[in-house]
């Protein structure tokens, strides 16, 4: 049958441009998503896409119209199993000025090399890095005002009930809570030392003040008390029945009651414009028409657009979501949009005789809470008695660590330049440098250092593991970059007990999987045996060797002449260390490679055999 053309647009597109995709009725839907990856790819040859959906839609093409167009309800999704011809059924019909198509996808960046990868081609060292460093920064900004600006259309409790919440995730506005998985930010520890330290007291061993113990005990008296409406919690006086939220200023101290016009919460705890903490209490799970953690989640929002320090921070605060005798803690950024991430499981506010200890660990979590909030309120001190210009933009954008130590005590200061993939900015919140887990586990930045003239470029990574006895054997024998910083072996220095930075040497070239041009030296291949033979005869199995993870080098003159491996978050000894539970399965692994899955040499082998040298 005869092809024709839709006119598509990638859904946040700031380039406001539409692009016309080939097609022909009898085509799946699984093959027009390849149809419009193939159109766009023709069409910008600086970039391409994943696609993730296509939905159905018949909008305007004209500018301010796709600037302001809204992700369709899920009714609207094609779907795979489907043909064209079961959405456009007579094609001569279709208006070649209107767009059919709204993609949801992923956009990269992708540098262009020639065959010898020259300097002046390479998108770090390039003449627009300065430019790419400053439209990041007003892109961040440009997305923050547009999120704040869609805030207004509800109320904090309208958009916590879970059909407004629903349509709100499946949005362009969404919040970076986990829900669905692929909304899961980057974790808030790299973004302020509150929720590392939060982590880490959480952990502590150390005794606390039997009175405030006893407090805590006192207060699963009203916590576990069974209340007839959602206004009795806050009303009840005395006895038994005492108010939960009276009990809880015994050892949180004041909190102050907001109304539904300032923020549709429960309460916060306010200090010179930092919100400290917000709390959102229902009666019972499922009462009050929304999960509090949502609400909270939904107040947290609303609440600093409007504070004076809003541009000033990346606005942490501390949540608590109490429904009944439960409690959950969590933790919140603004970056372009709120990250909320939880820092406790639900808790059982209550007596439970089969674990009689519980009150040490409830009591545990709130005095975590309130050394929290003292952070915060020095923070938020300081912060408000700077002047606003002074105060530069770049620590809402990338992690709060600025400098490490030397193993000889030397402080080193750097400047975070732009993450190591430039994406989209939602991507590059989300950086996943290697795809080989579903959720990223390490975030990669391009930095440099801020003594030494010209800035020498660094690399700067936060990671859950780090293998840096296998990153240094292989840097001794110039098969890795220089390991500048190893943060997994200085426990004073964590991000949290789960995260480490980790610094290391810019290498001035291009990986494996993003090289184009002719047929690589022999010495690639030389020095990814040799590497592995380092590994291995160390009993060190690297574990995620692919493309992406071969690091071609080259001369001053551009030609390669080398490799070196990347990412040792992997390595591990041979026959003990096991593949993360979260690796991605859609990639071609070597046989026995499987998530929980344990690590053998033989499996490096193999993987080496699929690579392209």
């Amino acid at each position: 049958m005869a092809e024709f053309y839709l006119n598509c647009f990638i859904l946040d597109d700031e380039s406001c441009c539409p692009f016309p995709a080939k097609t022909s009725p009898d085509k799946m839907i699984l093959e027009l998503i390849q149809d419009v990856k193939k159109a766009y790819d023709a069409q910008i040859k600086s970039s391409s896409i994943v696609v993730l959906e296509l939905y159905q839609v018949d909008a305007s093409s004209e500018e301010e119209d796709l600037v302001n167009m809204q992700m369709p309800s899920r009714e609207d999704k094609l779907k795979l199993i489907k043909r064209v011809r079961d959405y456009w059924k007579n094609p001569g019909d279709i208006c070649e000025d209107r767009i059919q198509i709204l993609v949801k996808a992923e956009i990269t960046q992708w540098p262009v090399f020639s065959s010898t990868v020259r300097a002046t081609e390479n998108q770090f060292n390039s003449p627009t890095e300065e430019d790419q460093h400053r439209k990041l920064i007003e892109r961040f900004k440009q997305s923050r005002i547009l999120y704040c600006q869609a805030l207004i259309r509800y109320s904090a409790s309208a958009t916590a009930r879970h059909d407004e919440f629903l349509r709100q995730q499946w949005g362009k506005y969404h919040i970076l809570n986990g829900r669905p998985r692929q909304h899961t930010g980057p974790p808030i520890v790299l973004y302020h030392p509150v929720f590392g330290n939060f982590l880490s007291n959480l952990q502590s061993s150390d005794s606390l003040d039997p009175e405030f113990e006893k407090q805590i005990f006192e207060y699963f008296w009203a916590s576990q008390q069974i209340y007839a409406v959602e206004e009795r919690k806050s009303q009840v006086k005395g006895g038994d029945d005492a108010n939960p939220r009276d009990a809880l200023k015994e050892f949180l101290g004041q909190l102050w009651k907001l109304s539904e016009e300032s923020a549709a919460l429960d309460t916060a705890a306010i200090h010179v414009g930092g919100h400290c903490i917000i709390l959102e209490m229902t009666n019972e799970i499922g009462t009050g028409g929304s999960d509090p953690s949502v609400q909270a989640a939904q107040s947290y929002s609303r609440l600093w657009q409007s504070s004076n320090l809003f541009d000033r921070c990346c606005c942490p605060s501390i949540l608590i979501a109490i429904a009944g005798p439960w409690m959950c803690i969590l933790g919140a950024v603004f970056l372009d949009r709120p990250i909320v991430q939880p820092l406790t499981d639900y808790l059982w506010i209550g007596i439970n005789p089969s674990k009689p200890r519980g009150i040490h660990s409830v009591a545990r979590a709130f005095h975590c809470v309130l050394e929290a909030r003292k952070e915060l309120q020095t923070y938020y001190d300081n912060l408000s008695s700077k002047d606003l210009k002074s105060l530069p933009v770049q620590p809402l954008i990338f992690p709060y660590p600025n400098h490490f130590i030397t193993d000889n005590g030397e402080r080193v200061d750097f400047a975070y330049i732009i993450p190591l993939e430039l994406r989209s900015l939602e991507m590059a919140l989300h950086l996943e440098r290697s795809r080989s887990q579903l959720i990223a586990d390490q975030f990669v930045f391009v930095a440099a250092l801020c003594n030494t003239n010209p800035p020498l470029r660094i690399v700067v990574k936060f990671v859950e593991s780090y293998n840096a006895d296998a990153h240094k054997l292989l840097a001794q024998e110039g098969l890795a970059p220089e390991l500048l910083y190893d943060g997994t072996v200085h426990a004073n220095r964590q991000l949290g007990p789960h995260h480490y930075m980790v610094v290391m040497e810019y290498i001035d070239g291009v990986d494996l999987g993003r090289y184009v041009g002719p047929a690589l030296p022999l010495c690639v291949t030389a020095n990814l045996d040799h590497a592995l033979s380092v590994l291995h005869n160390a009993d060190i199995v690297f574990g995620d060797l692919r493309p992406p993870n071969v690091m071609l080098v080259k001369d001053t003159n551009g030609a390669i002449i080398g490799a070196k491996l990347i990412d040792f978050d992997w390595c591990a000894k041979h026959g003990v260390g096991r593949y993360p539970l979260g690796m991605n399965q859609s990639i071609a692994w070597a046989d026995g490679v499987q998530p929980g899955g344990l690590m053998f040499k033989e499996h490096d082998d193999e993987m080496k055999s699929l690579l392209p040298v």
